[in-house]
């Protein structure tokens, strides 16, 4: 297996790959639209002999702190593997690969929206933590306070802020 950056000619292995993960189209639908926007600011996938059989992708996103301060960093995901390969690390080695790809580069931060026990294991946290929430995050489902999670790898001071990701999280 080969972790490269993805081409033209993965995108309907990586379209199959999130369909079949995720058991509906809506994860294909935001990594295309995040391409039209040419907001895909890093995608991956696992090559297996041609075959995509894993895919990530970072996308930009920003956190709004008080006095109109900005700060810009990446959201992770989706991130996908293939049904009959999960279980044997493919998701890691991608986030991992991913991750290491950013260090040289000033990013304020990385967020997720995912499993805490997953996450935790490449450094998240829960935003909340941190005194940040997600603009869709109305509070009315608690757990999403937990699965919330960031990296900060700069030395960013904690308080109270509001993280955005690209709209096409939202259509």
């Amino acid at each position: 297996m080969q972790i490269r950056t993805a081409g033209e000619g993965d995108f309907a292995g990586i379209r199959a790959v999130l369909n079949a993960a995720f058991g509906q189209a809506g994860e294909a639908a935001i990594v295309e639209a995040l391409r039209a926007d040419d907001a895909d600011s890093l995608e991956l996938v696992a090559d297996h002999h041609g075959q995509i059989i894993g895919t990530v992708m970072f996308s930009p996103a920003s956190v709004h702190l008080p006095g109109h301060r900005i700060l810009r960093g990446l959201g992770l995901g989706p991130v996908a593997v293939a049904p009959d390969h999960q279980g044997k690390g493919i998701g890691s080695a991608l986030i991992e690969a991913g991750l290491e790809h950013f260090k040289p580069y000033p990013v304020a931060f990385f967020c997720v929206l995912g499993e805490p026990e997953y996450y935790t294991r490449f450094g998240f946290s829960p935003a909340i933590e941190r005194g940040w929430t997600w603009e869709a995050d109305d509070g009315s489902i608690p757990e999403m306070r937990q699965a919330f999670q960031i990296i900060v790898p700069r030395d960013i001071p904690a308080g109270e802020g509001t993280v955005c990701y690209h709209p096409a999280f939202g259509n």
